[in-house]
C-alpha cells in the first residue's frame, strides 16, 4: 500500500534510529537521509503482529500518519458519493489499475428527486 508513495525516493539512505514496544506491537523510528545533504525526513513505522509476524500498520512521515490521511481521504470520497461505499471501492479499483487515478476523479452522486418519476 505504501510502496508507491516511497517509489519516488532514489539514492537515499534509510537509517533506523530507535525501536520500542508499544501496546499494539512496536514502533521503529528512522530517517531518510538525502544524498544532496537536505534535511533528513523522519519516518516512524508502526508495526502490529498477525499470525506471529510483524506487519507494517502505519507509516508516520514527519509526524503525519499515512493511515489517518487515508481514512480522511476515504471518508471524503464516501461523502462526495452520497454516502455510498461503492464510490470508494471504484476509486480504489482505479488506483490499483492506473497510477494517475485520483479521488478527485470520482463522480459525485447526484441527489435523487423526492418525487418519484413515472
Amino acid at each position: 500500500m505504501y510502496s508507491k508513495r516511497f517509489a519516488q525516493y532514489h539514492g537515499e539512505a534509510l537509517n533506523v534510529t530507535d525501536s520500542r514496544a508499544d501496546s499494539d506491537g512496536a514502533i521503529v523510528a528512522s530517517e531518510i537521509v538525502r544524498p544532496n545533504g537536505g534535511t533528513p525526513i523522519k519516518v516512524d513505522w508502526r508495526l502490529g503482529t498477525r499470525d506471529g509476524l510483524y506487519k507494517v500498520t502505519d507509516v508516520i512521515i514527519d509526524g503525519i500518519s499515512m493511515a489517518a490521511s487515508d481514512r480522511s481521504q476515504f471518508a471524503s470520497v464516501i461523502q462526495r458519493t452520497g454516502g455510498q461505499v461503492e464510490g470508494l471501492l471504484a476509486m480504489m479499483r482505479d488506483k490499483s489499475v492506473g497510477p494517475d487515478a485520483s479521488p478527485a476523479a470520482v463522480p459525485r452522486k447526484q441527489p435523487q428527486s423526492a418525487v418519484p418519476s413515472h
